[in-house]
């Protein structure tokens, strides 16, 4: 961020997108993804479940979803080892924006959870993310990432629990091949 920040700062003609605070990444996903999920749906969303990565893509949908639903369950999901959300819920960042010279940066978690947006947060195993992300690529082609495979895993669990005809719906948020060199023994070809 730093890097990106001090370019920005010396150099008119660079942009730094700062995904994980600008809030056009919320209003992309609001405006389009949300969108989009409604038209295929016909607006019947009953819960919609993503990974918390910037916070984005789920407060983005969970927005457009609400706004023609608001009694849809928003479900956010992290990893077992991540702690992202705590970091900055507890504003561990801000020193680091003070030693740097930095401003400090609203995240998007940060307004995320501002607006109580998700109802419920979630725990997913890697070993669980993983599994669900094989399964998508062996079973239907779907050459995803670990964060889509632990959405739908949510997914699925939380469809388990619904009433009959309930719709859950979640994205696929990430390529396998960001995970080549974490899980160099995986096998992803199908």
């Amino acid at each position: 961020m730093k890097k990106c920040f001090d370019l920005e700062k010396a150099d008119t003609r660079v942009f730094y997108s700062n995904q994980n605070c600008n809030p056009n990444n919320t209003l992309a996903h609001r405006d389009s993804t949300g969108r989009e999920i409604l038209e295929q749906t016909d607006g019947r969303v009953d819960a919609f479940v993503a990974s918390v990565g910037t916070g984005g893509t789920l407060l983005g949908i969970a927005e457009a979803l609400r706004k023609e639903n608001p009694g849809v369950k928003v479900v956010g999901l992290v990893p077992e080892d991540t702690l992202i959300t705590d970091w900055v819920r507890n504003h561990l960042f801000d020193p680091f924006f003070e030693e740097f010279g930095m401003p400090k940066y609203k995240f998007i978690i940060e307004t995320m959870f501002e607006k109580g947006i998700p109802d419920q947060m979630l725990t997913v195993k890697d070993e669980d993310a993983r599994e669900m992300a094989n399964r998508l690529c062996r079973e239907e082609g779907l050459f995803c990432g670990m964060s889509s495979g632990a959405n739908v895993y949510a997914a699925i669990q939380l469809a388990k629990k619904m009433k009959k005809g309930g719709r859950v719906v979640t994205v696929l948020v990430d390529r396998r091949d960001r995970y080549f060199l974490e899980y160099p023994k995986e096998h992803y070809v199908i």
